[in-house]
This record gives structure tokens, C-alpha cells and sequence, in this order.
């Protein structure tokens, strides 16, 4: 996934972020996040997307699993919080991106869930032609295990696992620095990783392997 042209949306969480947005981020109380991502799409290991306005197919589908280590939305705490992001980011980011999906833990209260919506198109800015929340609440498994991870959305209806990519030492993980990602002011690097994902739910059904990915670490924040 890259970062690119304006945020706009449409469809299911149009109104609620306009305003979520004005009354979390607005109000001079600002908001940041502190966050751990296991990330995957649809390229081929390193994501195209970062250098290019397109893609190395017709689209870029992807699952982010992310784990909020510390974080807020004016008064709303996100400390602790677990989310899924998947959708398509489609072949041709000059004209757009196609579609994004939220899903939230059965833990998120709705203040939290709308604190997320509200700061979501400054993590990532660009033109989206939907964002919505998914209605069904799920578990989300999260771990890293040395060099590799594994992440499950409810009882599979999303999975990643990543196979860390080693350098020549065959024991130090390949990470590229000096890389932004998305409206992230600071992050860790890009450790390298092959994916297998997939995910199902929400009018969208793909599933990869020998696929791009990564772990990263990014502070986002704003007023």
C-alpha cells in the first residue's frame, strides 16, 4: 500500500467521519497513534506501489492487521486496540483508490470505532472511492515470532502469515529505511516479508501467496 493524491469517500461512513473528524481532530485537542502493522497485498515482494502510480497488476488488494500500541483521538483512548484493513487500492492510483474495509474487536467501544473512522484519512490521505466499517465485530490474533508473523481476523474469514526475508548473514531481517509510509510522520522501516493472505467478506473474496509484505512501526500524528 502507498500514499498518494487527496482523501475523499463515499458510501457507508461518509457523514459519520465528516463529522467525527470536526469534533475529535478539530477541536484543539488533537490525536495521535503509535501503531505495529503485519501488512500484505497482491504484489510481488517489494511493493511497486511505493514508486509508481500503479501497481504490478490490475489491482492491489490487501489485509493490514494493526495493533494500536498506544494512541488517541482528543479524549477517546486507543491504547491496546486491534484493527483490520483490507480492500483494493486498484490499478491506476492517478484516478483513485476503489475500495477500503474497517474491521473492529468485539472489545472497541463505538467512541473508539468512530475516534478510528475520524483520523483515518490523514493515516491514509488519498482519493478513496469507499471506506466502510464492517458491521460484524471479530477477534483479531496479532503475533510476531522472530522473523515471521501470523495474523487471523475471527475464525479466518482474513489470515496473513509472513515468512521474514533474511539477508546475507541468513539471520538479519532485510528492512528498508528512509521509505514514507502513508501520512505516517515517522516509522520504523520496512521489514521484508513473503505473504500468504487472504481475506473474504464484504462483496470481496481474494486470497495470494509468494506475495509481498511486511512488519512496520509508524507514529501518525495531528491537531
Amino acid at each position: 500500500m502507498r500514499k498518494v493524491i487527496v482523501f475523499t469517500l463515499g458510501l457507508v461512513v461518509v457523514p459519520a467521519m465528516v463529522a467525527l473528524y470536526v469534533n475529535h481532530a478539530s477541536a484543539g485537542e488533537g490525536w495521535s497513534v503509535q501503531s505495529s502493522y503485519i501488512e500484505a497485498c497482491s504484489c510481488a515482494l517489494f511493493c511497486p506501489c511505493y514508486f509508481n502510480t500503479a501497481p504490478d497488476k490490475d489491482f492491489c488488494k490487501f489485509n493490514n492487521a494493526i495493533k494500536i500500541k498506544s494512541g488517541h483521538v482528543g479524549k477517546v483512548k486507543l491504547d491496546g486496540l486491534k484493527m483490520w484493513m483490507s480492500g483494493d487500492l486498484g490499478g491506476d492510483f492517478t484516478k483513485g483508490f476503489t475500495k477500503g474495509i474497517l474491521t473492529f474487536e468485539p472489545s472497541a467501544t463505538q467512541e473508539q470505532i468512530d475516534a478510528i473512522v475520524s483520523i483515518t484519512p490523514k493515516v491514509y490521505p488519498g482519493q478513496w472511492a469507499s471506506v466502510s466499517v464492517d458491521p460484524v465485530r471479530r477477534t483479531i490474533l496479532w503475533e510476531k515470532k522472530g522473523t515471521n508473523g501470523h495474523a487471523k481476523l475471527g475464525d479466518g474469514d482474513a489470515e496473513v502469515v509472513l515468512t521474514g526475508v533474511l539477508g546475507d548473514d541468513g539471520k538479519t531481517p532485510v528492512k528498508i529505511s528512509n521509505l514514507k509510509y502513508w501520512g505516517a510522520q515517522k516509522n520504523g522501516g520496512f521489514v521484508l516479508a513473503k505473504s500468504k493472505h487472504h481475506y473474504k467478506g464484504m462483496e470481496m473474496n481474494y486470497s495470494f501467496e509468494d506475495a509481498n509484505g511486511f512488519f512496520i512501526d509508524i507514529d501518525a500524528s495531528g491537531s
